[in-house]
Parts: structure tokens; C-alpha cells; sequence
């Protein structure tokens, strides 16, 4: 589509919503958005009526601004219907080769993955822990009668084909928990604890204790500094994928006791092939090593398969994902839309799958920009009137209640939970919210006082206020909607 053909599109857009818009909320939208606060700030807000399609109030409507963590609203309700809602992944523990008389294994076990972001995490019902999975893993093969393998663990994660981070993720977020990329076997959601002591007096160099679980030839440079107390976690960890050596700055509050901060794993696939391989040794099984295999689309060819873990189902991981932001759930059903889509695991394939979903929605995305899945990247622009007209058009073939079971409940639970306090909003808005320096955004659906049902988004760039003054603001834009709407 040309830009001017897309310009002329929007202006008949506009004149058509003209008549729908709700002159009460526009009005006092605007008040509240004409606050010092937001006198630089670059806004983009949109307020839809999902069942006449019309717009009630905007504010930049067609401006692009940097989304946060509200694009996972795009990348897990879309990945609900391109994987499906009961879609499972899969994790296969198998052998190559023939067991010997006596138990020796003249082959491999392989461990096979299938991007499952919840193995080990024991998040849901029926879920192992990482403990339980390596002990399950290798009664299993025990269970085969193996006693020895003269070949090696191997964790094949070639389901997914591409770099496990996304190339715009900045470098202070890549040795954190949250930025661990999404790998073709994921373990204990790739994350690692440190633990701190010694950190009782301002100023001084706390004492690293130890991490856990613990990953092998990993080295820590250890250069937190102890602040006052209910600072909060000021530390970041940086050293990205495949980087063992990680240096540790920034501060730690004060305090009695241990202090917990969270890494993310070098190298997931590797790490759970080395710590089956340990556990094997405790169970008196001797293995020759261990291995990761990255070849794009090994077939599965001559292996017996001893044990499988299911995941739980899409709806499951899509619900937790968005009540905890999780970037690593995120990450992982992006490439798998690549996958289901394209044979091909990546997250680019992934942004192509959505492309051609919200297309099949009719929802015009020449304003959605997309670098990853879970809106970590600061390259990611969308207008609000996209986000609220895809959530539109997800309600009207899928269901406002149906939608709303995806998302956080304002006022009752996830990063949403301490909106709306002594207000009729509180259980009747559900959405997810994002932030990250000088960027504050929420988008959802809501049911209105008077019954009606709206899609909304508000995205805000550019403030050097603190956050919690922004959050404030658009709280109260959503309680305009929701006593006007």
C-alpha cells in the first residue's frame, strides 16, 4: 500500500468515527493528558467502541511510539489461534544405538527439544521443577535397563534456527533473567539465583555467597556496591548468550540476611546436557560427555524414544505470560508461529506469521513495527489505534470473555493488580501493561459502567518524571473511559 493511498485511508477513518466520538470522555481525556508531566511526552491513545467500530476519544491516534511489554497483547493472542489453544509442546528423551548385554548403551541420548519455555519451571499443575525433571530424566533412562553410555548426553535444540536474542536487545538487559532469549531447549525458564551476604553497612562490596542452580565454568566479577536500605535491586548482570564470564554492577539495599538477584543461563540446551550427564553419575550411569546439536530440522531417524514431557497448553503458557510479563513465554511462541508457518523457527518468521494473521483479521498493521515478541526491544513502535483495533477485531471472532480470560484483571492481578483502588474499574478492565524508561503503556478491553464494551491503548514516550506519576495519569484516563465509555 503507498503512503498516500494509507493517508487517505485514515482520513476517511477518522471522518467516519467522527460521529461515534464521545465528546464527555474526549474532554476530560484531554484535561488529564495536559498535565506538565506530559507537556514533551510524544502520547498516542485510542478508544474504540467494539461493537459499532467507532472511535470514542483518541489522541494521535496513527502516531508510532515504543509499546513495551503491551505488545505481548499481539504476540500471544495471535499465537492462540496460529498454534492453537490446546497446542502442546513437546520434549523427547531418546537413544540412538543398541543396549548392550550387562546395560551398555553403544549410542547417544539425545534430548530433544521443542522450544518449550515451561520445562522445569514448575509453574502449573503437573509441571516438574528442575530437580524433579533431572531425577525424571534419569530414572527414565535408568528404567531402560542402561547402565553405562559410551557415547554422549546431547541436547538438540536445532527446532529453533535462529540467534536466541533478539539483534536490538540492549546490552545492560542480556545477562538478566528476563532477556535470556528463547532457546530450542529452555530449562527452569533459563534463569539462575546469586545470592549475597555481608550487607550490612553503606558502601561496601557485599559478599557473593553462591548461585544456584549452578552452572558450570561460569565466572562472576563481582563489583555491586551496598546502598540504603528499600533502594530496592539496582544490580545488572552483563555478559549475553554463550558469555560465561559475567560482571556484576550497580547497588543492592542494605540489610540482614541474603540478597537474591536473577542471570540468565549462557547456554540453556548445553547446561541441561551437562546436568543430566551429573545426574547420571549420582545414579552409578557413566556417560562420555556432553553435546548440543543446532542444525536446523534434524529428522528424528533410528532413536528410540524413552520419555516425553508435555508442556502446558498454549492458553495456559499465554495467561501466565501476560500476568507475569514473561518475555522468555513470549519469545518462545513467537518462533514457534515461525515454525507452524514456515518450518522454520525464528522470531523474524514469527513477526511474518502475525503480519499475516492481522491480515486475515483485516486489521491494517502498516504502523506496527516488530523487533521481537515480547516488546523488550526499544525499536518497537505501533500506534495506539492498531492495538485497539486489533483487540477490536479479536473480541468480534473470538469473544469479549473469551479475550478478557487472557488477560490481567485491573485491580485484581499481575503488574495490573494495584489499579483502581475504591473504583467500579476495579474486575471489569483487563489489561496489560509495559514500562521501561521514559516509556509507560497500557492496552486492553474493558466492560464500561453502562455496559459497553471498548478496546483501548495508551502509549506514552518521553518523560523524565517518575513513573509511578505516569502510571497515575493513565490510571485515570482509564477510569474516564470506563465511567463514560
Amino acid at each position: 500500500m503507498t503512503r498516500n493511498l494509507y493517508l487517505i485511508i485514515i482520513l476517511l477513518t477518522s471522518i467516519a468515527n467522527l460521529n461515534g466520538q464521545n465528546e464527555k470522555m474526549q474532554s476530560n481525556i484531554d484535561r488529564i493528558l495536559a498535565s506538565k508531566e506530559l507537556k514533551y511526552s510524544n502520547i498516542t491513545m485510542t478508544v474504540i467502541d467494539i461493537e459499532s467500530d467507532t472511535i470514542d476519544a483518541s489522541v494521535n491516534p496513527y502516531t508510532m511510539a515504543i509499546p513495551a511489554s503491551s505488545l505481548k497483547v499481539v504476540t500471544t493472542l495471535c499465537a492462540m489461534d496460529i498454534l492453537g489453544a490446546d497446542y502442546q509442546y513437546e520434549t523427547t528423551i531418546a537413544y540412538d544405538g543398541t543396549i548392550q548385554e550387562g546395560g551398555t548403551l553403544k549410542g547417544n541420548v539425545y534430548i530433544i527439544g521443542s522450544g518449550d519455555p515451561t520445562l522445569g519451571a514448575g509453574k502449573f499443575e503437573g509441571n516438574e521443577r528442575y530437580e524433579e525433571l533431572l531425577t525424571i530424566i534419569s530414572n527414565e533412562i535408568k528404567g531402560e535397563g542402561i547402565t553405562c553410555i559410551e557415547g554422549k548426553i546431547i541436547s538438540d535444540e536445532s527446532i529453533y534456527n535462529s540467534f536466541p536474542i533478539a539483534p536490538t536487545w540492549q546490552w545492560n538487559d542480556l545477562g538478566n533473567y528476563y532477556a535470556s532469549g528463547a532457546w530450542g531447549i529452555n530449562v527452569n525458564e533459563n534463569k539462575y539465583t546469586i545470592y549475597f551476604s555481608d550487607r550490612g553497612t553503606v558502601g561496601r562490596r557485599p559478599t557473593l555467597k553462591s548461585h544456584y542452580p549452578t552452572v558450570n565454568n561460569i565466572e562472576f566479577s563481582n563489583e555491586v556496591a551496598v546502598d540504603s536500605a528499600h533502594t530496592g535491586d539496582q544490580a545488572y548482570i552483563f555478559g549475553g548468550p554463550y558469555d560465561y564470564t559475567k560482571r556484576i554492577v550497580g547497588t543492592i539495599p542494605s540489610g540482614e540476611g541474603t540478597f537474591a538477584i536473577k542471570g540468565s543461563i549462557p547456554e540453556p540446551p548445553k547446561f541441561l546436557a551437562y546436568k543430566v550427564e551429573g545426574d547420571l553419575k549420582k545414579h552409578g550411569i557413566q556417560a562420555q560427555g556432553y553435546d548440543v546439536i543446532f542444525t536446523p530440522h534434524r529428522p528424528l531417524i533410528n532413536e528410540t524414544v524413552i520419555h516425553q514431557f508435555k508442556s502446558p497448553t498454549v492458553t495456559d503458557i499465554v495467561k501466565r505470560a501476560n500476568l507475569e510479563s514473561n518475555n522468555l513465554y513470549t519469545e518462545s511462541l513467537l518462533k514457534s508461529m515461525g515454525f507452524k508457518v514456515r518450518k522454520s523457527g525464528s522470531g523474524q518468521l514469527g513477526i511474518s506469521a502475525i503480519n499475516r494473521y492481522l491480515n486475515k483479521l483485516k486489521v491494517n498493521h502498516d504502523c506496527l513495527v516488530m523487533h521481537d515478541g515480547s516488546g523488550l526491544s526499544a525499536r518497537n513502535n505501533v500506534c495506539s489505534y492498531m492495538m485497539a483495533d486489533f483487540l477490536r477485531a479479536y473480541v468480534i471472532k473470538n469473544g469479549f470473555d473469551h479475550t478478557a480470560s487472557l488477560l490481567p484483571v485491573g485491580g485484581r492481578t499481575g503488574t495490573v493488580r494495584g489499579l483502581f483502588k475504591q473504583s467500579g474499574a476495579a474486575g471489569n478492565v483487563y489489561v496489560k501493561s509495559g514500562s521501561m524508561s521514559s516509556v509507560q503503556s497500557y492496552t486492553g478491553i474493558m466492560m464500561t459502567k453502562s455496559g459497553k464494551q471498548k478496546s483501548f491503548s495508551l502509549i506514552v514516550n518521553g518523560f523524565s518524571v517518575k513513573g509511578s506519576t505516569i502510571r497515575a495519569k493513565l490510571e485515570k484516563v482509564m477510569k474516564e473511559i470506563y465511567l463514560h465509555g
